[in-house]
């Protein structure tokens, strides 16, 4: 009996001394074993080994440049994509990074090659790929005001064109739903104020409604009539309609080329003419090329996509770069319109540089003739004097915009900017309403319980965590809730 027991006890101190020993040396076990698996051709457990090496801390020039070659020699998916982006963005400075970049950069001019002619790095909405996942793309209309009928054939043969033109990769279906894609509104007269630039009226605009990081719908409004309430001609419409059908389908900026469809302002002769504009070659390659893109905003989960945007539009520096570039255009263009000072201040946002943003928005918002802007100018400031730590003016912003729309993006900027004036109870209850509100957001549930254990309030916290789980299952073994396991025993 005394014997079994020394061998038991022996047993277990081995077992114990093996896993002391595997915790002090995971990393370079993990590594060894990736080496092994890369001498045997093993790609993809030598990739896992490599990673879990990684995740502990071991960073050494041979096993990254080794795991870069892996990379670079294995399927181009998505995945394999986005750890090339991941090592050619770290800190470290090595010949693994600079072999990611090389290839990357290759890899970018192949598919620029591929398709010569694009506009393709004006296309982000915030620095963001967008674009519909699922086809076919629905629209319908909704408060047409009584439009002629040749009026609202126009806009259905802009449909028919894109979808044409596409080879029909990207199709449409009409519908009659207030769940449209898209969803398009005719008014007779266009809204208070002076919306022309030169001898150009505005005649459309199209803007997104995105809810955690969910494209809900786009919609396009169309003025019937110009300020002096002449009725615009069908061919107009036809023109502007395709111009903003590609904002509904993602594509949120413009062209710098006057034959593209995506140039800022039509073509004057085409307007005074009543001619009809065609698709460019560039505007049919520029929507291939963004729905080959991985987007950041859609409606759809789980799709495949041939390139991270890293590939076609650069890294975030370039995306900005070609964003306050096109926003100056715009200014320059137009500079009665606040749609240029909007998109520039944005661009100063990204950029950290928000005393700049905020001179664009107070521009923007002196030039703003209807509450929608206006919105989209308050939320902006709000997000600006947030940054720069001025939390009164950002409260003052947050409520100017909440009297023209209540939002979720309000009530989450209002939630941390009662955080920062360390007023918990009113950022409580702004989490709350966003919980109830959007309950699949993990990452709004996870704030409230952080307010609640930073009180000490633990039981609170045990209940949004549970009622979390129960509304959403399949979050039950999210990594992003290991830190809160304790609380659910």
């Amino acid at each position: 009996m005394m014997k079994s027991r020394f061998i038991f006890y022996g047993i277990l101190a081995c077992l114990l001394l093996c896993a002391i020993y595997f915790h002090n040396n995971a990393a370079s076990i993990y590594e060894s074993c990736g080496n092994s698996y890369y001498k045997k051709g093993n790609t993809t457990r030598a990739i896992e080994c490599y990673e879990k090496a990684f995740s502990l801390g071991n960073q050494k020039v041979k096993t990254r440049e080794n795991y870069v070659n892996l990379l670079i020699n294995s399927p181009m998916t998505i995945d394999a994509q986005e750890k090339l982006v991941k090592i050619a963005e770290d800190d470290i400075k090595d010949a693994a990074q600079s072999n990611a970049e090389y290839f990357l950069y290759n890899l970018k001019r192949e598919i620029h090659n591929k398709y010569p002619l694009n506009y393709i790095k004006q296309a982000p909405y915030n620095q963001k790929i967008v674009h519909w996942g699922n086809l076919p793309i629905t629209y319908t209309f909704r408060n047409t005001g009584n439009a002629p009928d040749e009026i609202i054939k126009a806009i259905d043969s802009a449909f028919d064109e894109w979808e044409l033109r596409s080879a029909h990769r990207i199709y449409f279906s009409k519908v009659h739903s207030s769940k449209a894609d898209i969803i398009i509104e005719i008014r007779q007269n266009p809204e208070n104020g002076n919306p022309q630039y030169g001898q150009k009226y505005v005649i459309a605009n199209t803007t997104p409604s995105i809810s955690n990081n969910k494209l809900k719908c786009m919609n396009i409004k169309f003025n019937l009539r110009d300020p002096d309430n002449n009725m615009f001609k069908p061919n107009q419409i036809y023109n502007t309609a395709l111009h903003e059908i590609f904002h509904a389908l993602g594509f949120m900026g413009h062209s710098f080329d006057k034959k593209n469809i995506m140039y800022m302002s039509t073509n004057k002769a085409a307007e005074l003419n009543n001619e009809k504009l065609e698709l460019q070659k560039a505007d049919v390659s520029t929507l291939e090329l963004l729905y080959k893109i991985k987007p950041d905003i859609t409606n759809a989960d789980n799709l495949e996509y041939e390139y991270v945007p890293y590939l076609v539009l650069g890294d975030s520096e370039e995306v900005n770069h070609s964003k306050i570039k096109e926003a100056k255009n715009y200014i320059s263009k137009a500079p009665a319109l606040p749609g240029g000072y909007i998109d520039l201040a944005e661009s100063y946002v990204a950029d950290k540089k928000y005393a700049e943003a905020i001179k664009c928005l107070e521009k923007a918002l002196s030039l703003s003739n209807n509450n929608e802007t206006k919105y989209i100018v308050y939320y902006n400031l709000a997000v600006s004097y947030f940054y720069i730590g001025n939390y009164e003016l950002a409260g003052d912003n947050i409520e100017r915009a909440k009297l023209i729309r209540d939002t979720e993006e309000l009530h989450h900027i209002s939630a941390e900017n009662y955080l920062k004036q360390k007023d918990t109870n009113k950022a409580i209850e702004e989490y709350k309403y966003l919980v109830n509100t959007v309950p699949e957001n993990i990452d709004y549930m996870i704030n409230l319980v952080n307010i609640y254990v930073n009180e000490h309030n633990y039981i609170e916290a045990r209940k949004i965590l549970k009622t979390f789980i129960e509304k959403n299952p399949q979050e039950k073994n999210s990594e992003r809730l290991s830190p809160y396991k304790v609380l659910l025993f």
